[in-house]
């Protein structure tokens, strides 16, 4: 006999046992919950050793592919006979996702059979994970459709359509996460959870037609993601547990000003016509945590400069990052935040100044800007200022520092080469981010 054929005959005990089969109930039921229901459904047919074990899977994966189901009448066909089938036990998740292939899809059709799955999973299972994903269909959630569950622990919704009070979420009392991806809003006010401690808004779509933004009220968060929102830029409410933010602005249709090519004249700074008078949007629910990142990926920093002219006192914040934004037009915005951070450790500037010197700004000094020096940061142990060459805005920024009483051995200056036609890399670079998602 050849070694190979003598190490394989070894390898399955000389009679080709089937090794998987011989594991515990428990261990293949949890590696049946990682496969889409109806692939579990279809192990029955292996052997009586699998006939039932899918039954009792801890998750239900209700996903429609590209070549499985032809429209959602028969993907709703399967489904329901695999639920009416299936052992009626407590479920780890449950994650629908569809993608629409066809114009002529009853769209109400979709939303009336996600509802009913929502409900089994929920009501009837008790899941802890609800995953819902929809991809060229929009699926409308309202007031009646909320979801209400003791149980339910995390959230994550990625292209859905929310409407009216959908996102109270006051009915889970022990929701803890929440992700919210490629949304739409219409007419919400306010995203409401007393048990949320986590939260994550990630290219969505608020209220586009409206004349008022979204309102936050999370004060159990812990961690704040908000990236790219389009529309209004929420507002956030007192958040007293908060530890970490990370917070970048893209494109806000409704948070701009016609008056000035930069978008920021006194004027429009100084009123704001959402309803929200001259009080902070964002800084004022961010001034509780310790680690916060504020970047913003064009030149629309509307809202930032805005709420500098309210700057609230950051007191518990040891870890800050900026881009170039804080420096343009002239240095006011980064001598603000240094005179409301009095225990401030760490201080990073990533400054594309070929992106700078592109904006119609005018390169001003900071004599020019004059601000008025409140405090010296005894706790700052490292700035540092990555950018793409060492020029006179680097020099002065190492001026404002010292005038907080930072000395230039604590001042990092890292130059990083890179195609002024490569996207802004500090798009793309975050200390907090990647530990927010996590």
């Amino acid at each position: 006999m050849s070694k190979r054929g003598k190490h394989s005959e070894e390898g399955t005990g000389g009679r080709g046992e089937d090794r998987i089969s011989a594991l515990p109930d428990a261990i293949l039921q949890i590696v049946l919950s990682f496969l889409p229901s109806d692939d579990a459904w279809e192990t029955c047919w292996l052997s009586r050793r699998w006939r039932h074990l899918w039954k009792s899977a801890p998750a239900i994966r209700i996903v429609q592919t590209n070549v499985t189901y032809w429209n959602v009448r028969e993907l709703n066909n399967i489904v329901n006979y695999i639920l009416l089938l299936r052992d009626r036990l407590p479920l780890d998740e449950c994650e629908i996702s569809y993608r629409g292939r066809r114009a002529d899809e009853d769209h109400t059709e979709i939303f009336r059979f996600t509802a009913q799955w929502i409900h089994y999973a929920l009501s009837l299972c008790q899941a802890r994970v609800l995953k819902i994903r929809i991809c060229n269909v929009g699926i409308l959630m309202t007031r009646e459709e909320s979801l209400v569950s003791q149980f339910l622990r995390r959230v994550e919704l990625t292209g859905v359509i929310l409407s009216e009070h959908a996102i109270d979420f006051s009915g889970c009392p022990n929701l803890e996460d929440l992700n919210l991806c490629c949304c739409t809003t219409e007419s919400v006010q306010k995203i409401l959870s007393q048990s949320l401690r986590r939260l994550s808004i990630i290219s969505c779509d608020f209220n586009l037609d409206s004349d008022y933004r979204i309102r936050i009220s999370a004060p159990g968060l812990v961690s704040l993601l908000l990236d790219n929102v389009r529309g209004g830029v929420p507002l956030l409410e007192s958040m007293p547990s908060l530890v970490r933010a990370f917070i970048r602005l893209g494109v806000s249709y409704l948070d701009t000003c016609s008056h000035e090519d930069y978008r920021d004249c006194d004027e429009c700074l100084a009123y704001d016509d959402h309803g929200e008078g001259n009080g902070c949007v964002l800084l004022q629910g961010l001034s509780g945590a310790t680690s916060l990142e504020l970047i913003t990926t064009n030149r629309d920093v509307f809202i930032f400069r805005k709420d500098l002219k309210q700057c609230p006192t950051f007191s518990m914040l040891k870890t800050l990052l900026l881009n170039q934004w804080c420096v343009a037009p002239d240095f006011g915005a980064l001598a603000c935040f240094l005179q409301h951070m009095p225990v401030l450790e760490k201080l990073v500037l990533q400054l594309r100044l070929d992106v700078l010197q592109t904006w119609k700004y005018g390169r001003e000094t900071y004599e020019s800007c004059n601000p008025t020096v409140q405090l010296v940061l005894k706790h700052l142990k490292v700035v540092e200022i990555r950018c793409h060459k060492e020029d006179e805005l680097v020099r002065q920024i190492v001026k404002i520092m010292s005038t907080f009483g930072v000395s230039s051995d604590l001042i990092d200056v890292q130059v990083i080469q890179q195609s002024p036609y490569v996207p802004d890399f500090s798009a793309r670079f975050s200390f907090e981010q990647k530990e927010i998602l996590e």
